[in-house]
């Protein structure tokens, strides 16, 4: 299994029923917004001689089509305290690392959806 799959199930089963919006990898046509996407993955080595490890920057996406970056920034707020220093497990994997690294709000290119993107970073090790 690939790092990036591995982190992104961890990252839907922190968000999916904790934050107060829709959690999807790719939503549905017509979504009713908010709701919030799990974006990129950006994987890279980081092992050594006798260890398999990775590091993976991901990207949470959340989308609104208020008018006011409220909406969106309270959301990001959730995303946020759901996956900061949370400490992931997984069978056959050791989380050692995890933090939030930037976070942006903008419209979207139709002008008129906000957009707000987060990235998070993790350290991962097959064992």
């Amino acid at each position: 299994m690939s790092f990036e799959w591995v982190v992104q199930e961890k990252i839907f089963a922190a968000l999916d029923g904790v934050i107060s919006v829709p959690v999807y990898d790719i939503a549905p046509q017509k979504t009713t917004f908010p709701y919030v996407t799990i974006g990129e993955a950006l994987a890279s080595e980081n092992g050594t001689d006798t260890t398999i490890n990775q590091l993976v920057s991901f990207t949470i996406n959340v989308w609104s089509d208020e008018d006011s970056s409220k909406q969106t920034k309270q959301i990001q707020g959730e995303v946020f305290d759901a996956l900061h220093l949370i400490r992931f497990s997984e069978a056959g994997y050791l989380f050692t690392e995890n933090y939030f690294l930037t976070s942006q709000t903008f419209f979207d290119v139709d002008g008129i959806t906000r957009h707000g993107v987060q990235e998070f970073k993790l350290t991962i090790e097959r064992v």
